[in-house]
């Protein structure tokens, strides 16, 4: 799942502030094994630029799905605070505020 917040519904592009939650699976020899990753971009006025950092990522461990999903759903929450609450995900644009039904995890290939 890759899903992009922002605090406006009509975003500007290369220009506008935003995160991007991504939450996959990827095959494990005990199965399944999640990772999560929050990236921040925003526009840096000096540099006249867009610039991106991650601000967490977990890929290292064998997180389990409720683990990973814990940790998107307090970032997710954390965002909503500050006002980032204009959902983008891949395949559907939403009209208003997101609602706490994100949508299904991707699963990556090996």
């Amino acid at each position: 799942m890759i899903e992009t917040l922002y605090r406006t519904d009509t975003p500007e592009k290369g220009r506008s502030e935003f995160y991007v939650l991504v939450l996959t699976a990827r095959p494990a020899s005990q199965g399944r094994v999640y990772t999560f990753m929050e990236e921040h971009g925003y526009w840096d006025g000096r540099l006249e630029r867009m610039l991106h950092e991650v601000v967490s990522i977990s890929a290292e461990g064998d997180l389990s799905q409720e683990q990973a999903r814990t940790m998107y759903d307090a970032s997710r929450k954390r965002l909503a605070q500050r006002g980032f609450v204009h959902s983008f995900v891949r395949g559907c644009r939403s009209k208003g505020p997101h609602t706490d039904q994100p949508s299904e995890l991707e699963t990556a290939s090996a």
